[in-house]
C-alpha cells in the first residue's frame, strides 16, 4: 500500500493513496487535510497508512465528498467516537451499508467497512476562518458534492472533472450530459485552485475543465449522428475508434464504452 504526503500551502495538506502494483501506484486519490479537517479519507487498502498519519495530525472532522470506495475506504479509521464524520443523507446510507464492490476494485482501491456514525452535513461549514459552502456535483454520482471556499477561491471538485481528457468510458449510473453541464457550472465559478480527486491541485482550472467538454461534446455530435444513421452502439464505438484500457473487462461491466455511448445519446440534463 502506498501514501504520499505533501503539503500544499500554509492550510491544505493533499494525502494521495493507493495500492501498489510492481513497485507503482495503480491510481492514486486525493484525500485533503484542511487544518483539522479532512476531506475524503483515501481508499481502504491504505486503511493502516491512513491511521498512522491521524495519529500524528489533529484530525477533528471529515466531510465526504460521495460514497464511491476510492474515497470513503479509509473512513471507518475514523468511526472513533471523536472524529465527526460529515455527508448527505444519499451518501450517509451508503457509508453505514456499504454496498459489496467486485474482486477488481477490492484489489484496487479495498472494501469499505460500514460506518456507524454520521451526521448530515449543513450547506456551509466552517474551519476556523475559512467558510465553506456545499456545492452539489452530479453526473457522476448522484450523492456527490464539492466544498468551496469563496474568499480563497478554492474549489475541492472530487470527481465532477474526468481524469482523461478524453473519456471514454462510465459506469451505468454516470450521467454524461448531467457531468458536461456540471462541468459548466465549475468553470463558470470564480476559482483560482482547482482541487481534484485524481490529479491534485490544478491552477488553470476553467482551461482544464474546457478541454473535457470539449471532447465529450465532440463524441456526442458525431456519436448522435450515427446513431441517427441506423448504427448500434457496437458499431458506434468502432466507427468512432473508441478503446477501452488494459482493464475493461476485469470491471465486470460496472466500467463500459457502451455506458459511456448510450448515456450520450439517451440521458438528459434534467432526469
Amino acid at each position: 500500500m502506498m501514501i504520499e504526503i505533501i503539503p500544499y500551502n500554509d492550510d491544505i495538506t493533499c494525502i494521495k493513496t493507493a495500492t501498489e502494483r510492481d513497485g507503482k501506484a495503480i491510481m492514486f486519490v486525493y484525500a485533503y487535510l484542511v487544518r483539522d479537517t479532512l476531506f475524503d479519507a483515501g481508499c481502504g487498502n491504505s486503511i493502516d497508512e491512513i491511521r498512522e498519519f491521524a495519529r500524528k495530525n489533529e484530525i477533528n472532522h471529515v466531510y465526504v465528498s460521495h460514497s464511491h470506495e476510492d474515497h470513503v475506504g479509509s473512513l471507518h479509521a475514523f468511526d472513533d467516537g471523536v472524529t465527526q464524520i460529515y455527508a448527505n443523507e444519499m451518501t450517509r446510507k451508503e457509508l453505514i451499508a456499504p454496498q459489496k464492490i467486485g474482486e477488481f476494485f477490492d484489489y484496487v482501491w479495498g472494501q469499505p467497512k460500514p460506518v456507524s456514525e454520521v451526521t448530515i452535513m449543513s450547506d456551509t461549514f466552517s474551519v476556523g476562518d475559512l467558510s465553506f459552502e456545499v456545492v452539489p456535483l452530479p453526473g457522476h454520482a448522484a450523492d456527490m458534492v464539492g466544498f468551496y471556499e469563496p474568499e480563497k477561491r478554492w474549489f475541492f471538485s472530487s470527481d465532477a472533472v474526468p481524469l482523461p481528457s478524453k473519456k471514454r468510458m462510465s459506469m451505468p449510473e454516470e450521467n454524461i450530459p448531467l457531468m458536461v453541464a456540471t462541468m459548466e457550472k465549475i468553470r463558470d465559478m470564480d476559482i483560482e485552485i482547482l482541487f481534484d480527486s485524481h490529479r491534485g491541485p490544478i491552477d488553470s482550472p476553467r482551461e482544464h475543465i474546457q478541454i473535457r467538454i470539449d471532447y465529450i461534446n465532440m463524441i456526442q455530435k458525431e456519436a448522435l449522428v450515427l446513431h441517427e444513421s441506423g448504427k448500434s452502439i457496437d458499431e458506434i464505438q468502432e466507427s468512432l475508434g473508441l478503446d477501452g484500457p488494459w482493464y475493461l473487462e476485469l470491471t465486470k461491466e460496472r466500467f463500459g464504452i457502451d455506458h459511456f455511448l448510450k448515456s450520450l445519446l439517451f440521458d438528459k440534463v434534467d432526469q
